[in-house]
């Protein structure tokens, strides 16, 4: 089960990483953005973002700050996209998956569910 899970979850941070590239040279990219109002600086700022939450979420050490970050990106690309009349989909199945693929790694007892030093519930 371990390294399924790892698998799916570098295979998912492997395909974000592809899809994400692009928004930081693609010309089609940057003139979208710049038709939607939004400078360089918010394109870089999301990309990086997203490329980072991609390459964390790939190591179970840090696969919580990965899936923060990747739902933070998701979210501000939900954003973007919504601003262009698009209705991203694919933004809210990439959240669930990478949630799903969180949640089978905390169930199989490789990563803690709360941060170490944080008090137990109850």
């Amino acid at each position: 089960m371990r390294l399924t899970l790892a698998s799916a979850r570098g295979l998912l941070s492997g395909w974000l990483i592809a899809l994400t590239l692009p928004l930081l040279v693609d010309p089609h990219a940057i003139s979208a953005w710049s038709a939607a109002g939004l400078g360089s600086r918010s394109r870089m700022l999301l990309a990086a973002v997203e490329l980072l939450g991609a390459a964390l979420f790939a190591f179970e050490a840090q696969v919580v700050a990965g899936l923060v970050l990747l739902i933070v990106s998701f979210a501000g690309a939900g954003v973007v996209h919504l601003r262009h009349g698009e209705l991203p989909w694919w933004l809210a199945a990439y959240s669930i998956i990478a949630t799903v693929l969180w949640r089978f790694t905390v169930r199989a007892g490789h990563v803690p569910e709360r941060p170490s030093g944080a008090p137990a519930p109850g």
